[in-house]
Formats: C-alpha cells, sequence, structure tokens
C-alpha cells in the first residue's frame, strides 16, 4: 500500500456579508493543496531546510504575506516594527525571499509524483453562505480530486494535513471534515482518503509552509502581479492537475461551480498563464 501526503493552506478571507472595501481588499478566497508520495516527504523537508541555509534565511517559518509586508517596508525605507511577526526578517532584500519562494515551489517539481490544486471562491460574487458553508464546500471539492488521483492504485491511501487557523475556525474544520465523512457516505465516495482532518502547525512542517506559497502565488496571478505570474508558469503550472489537458476543474476550480466565473478564469489564464 502506498501513503500520499496532501497539504492544503489558505488565503483571502470570506464574510458572508461583504463591503465593496473588503472584496477589494480580498477578491477572492483560495484554498491550496497539493499531494505527493508520503515516501519523499522526508526527502522534500530536507531540500526545503537546504534552500533556507543557500538564501542565507533562518531556520523559521517565511510566509508568502512577510513578503509583501517586507516589500511595503523596503520601498519606504521604514523599518518593521519589533512586534510584526515579520521583523527577524528586517535585513533581507525581499527580493531574496520571492526567490526563495520560487525554488522552494520548484522543489515540488522534482518530485516523482506530484499534483497541485486550488479551490477559488469569487468574493465579488452575489453569492452568500455560512463560513462552515464555504468550509465544507472547499472541503469536498479537493476531497474529490484527492480520491480521482489516489484510487489510480487500488490499496493507496491519502493523508490530508492542514494549517490551523484560529481555535474556533479549526474547530470549524474539523466538525466540516466529520460532517462530509459522516454525512457524504465518506467510506463509499472517499475510502483512498484517512478519515481524520490532521492539523498541522506550520512552523513545524516543510509541507504546510510550500502549501501557503503555493496559495499566495495564485492569489498574485490573479491581481496581475508579473512576478508572481512568472512564478507559477514556471514552479507550479508543471504540477498542476489536469483532466485531458483541462485544468479548469480539474486543478483549478472555482467554488461554487459558477460558469460565469470559470469562463473569466479561463480568459485570464489563456492570457497570461501556460
Amino acid at each position: 500500500m502506498g501513503i500520499r501526503f496532501g497539504f492544503s493552506d489558505e488565503c483571502g478571507n470570506y464574510q458572508p456579508v461583504r463591503t465593496e472595501k473588503q472584496n477589494n481588499i480580498h477578491p477572492y478566497y483560495f484554498r491550496s493543496l497539493f499531494l505527493m508520495d508520503g515516501d519523499d516527504y522526508k526527502l522534500l523537508s530536507n531540500k526545503f531546510k537546504a534552500l533556507k541555509t543557500e538564501f542565507g534565511l533562518p531556520q523559521k517559518e517565511i510566509k508568502w504575506a512577510h513578503i509583501w509586508s517586507l516589500r511595503s517596508c523596503q520601498r519606504y525605507g521604514k523599518a518593521p516594527k519589533e512586534n510584526k511577526d515579520f521583523y527577524f526578517l528586517k535585513d533581507i532584500d525581499y527580493h531574496k525571499i520571492i526567490d526563495f519562494a520560487e525554488r522552494s515551489l520548484l522543489l515540488l517539481t522534482e518530485l516523482e509524483n506530484c499534483k497541485t490544486i486550488y479551490t477559488i471562491t469569487n468574493n465579488k460574487s452575489n453569492a452568500k453562505f455560512s463560513e462552515k458553508d464555504l468550509f465544507k464546500m472547499h472541503i469536498t471539492t479537493l476531497l474529490q480530486r484527492v480520491q480521482f488521483e489516489t484510487q489510480i492504485k487500488q490499496n493507496d491511501l491519502s493523508v490530508l494535513f492542514f494549517d490551523p487557523i484560529g481555535d474556533k475556525k479549526s474547530k470549524l474544520l474539523r466538525e466540516t471534515y466529520f460532517d462530509i465523512q459522516t454525512k457524504g457516505d465518506f467510506v463509499k465516495n472517499y475510502s483512498h482518503i484517512k478519515d481524520s482532518l490532521n492539523l498541522e502547525y506550520s512552523h513545524h512542517s516543510a509541507g504546510i509552509q510550500i502549501a501557503d506559497f503555493l496559495a499566495g502565488v495564485i492569489t498574485g496571478v490573479l491581481k496581475g502581479y508579473d512576478r508572481s505570474i512568472e512564478i507559477f508558469n514556471k514552479a507550479v503550472y508543471p504540477t498542476l492537475r489536469h483532466n485531458k489537458r483541462k485544468i479548469l476543474g480539474a486543478g483549478i476550480c472555482e467554488v461554487p461551480t459558477n460558469n460565469n466565473h470559470r469562463n473569466e478564469l479561463r480568459e485570464f489564464l489563456k492570457k497570461h498563464c501556460q
């Protein structure tokens, strides 16, 4: 039996009732996931740590959000305040950290068997649903794609790891996963996925840290940032899940399903991405 690991993180924000200002700040809510052979995880983790050493970075968690906070400080010649979580990067050029994020994502292309999946909610749509329903739709969409990938070999099993997002939301994630398990005919539909959601601290996990970069880069892509698009094309697109060469609905999935949103994504990706 082969064991596969899936690492997932979120980016953006969602509220059932949203102002125009909130939508401009967070036009999308994303969840990223990459699926890999469990046997390769130790190698990936060691390469990730070695990469930090190569770039002269501390062996601490570096988040995609740190890059843009640091960029803002450096562009205006300001030093970050000591109480900021990216303060430890104050003496490092943010360009170096962007290059580190790109090299980290390129590690996924070196894996023998890796698939990347995104779920995306457009906050500018008129859809309104509870946060629990949002989580349920995103998790269900991810589980379906993970099941398709894992069931290729009869006895393989995937184990999923999510980043905790505060006590209240982490509890909601677990409850949502449990609802899908018990009310969604889990054994029949997701028989190749472990029946429990694992919440793994990101600062302990190379997998979750790389999933954070995955989530961050797609945010930059859809905001039209050239560097994000460059990283996506070079380091993410090669691992993006597809079905008969189509990535929409397979590797990039709008949540909830919306043909207008899918067509917008199709035209955008056709213009900017491979």
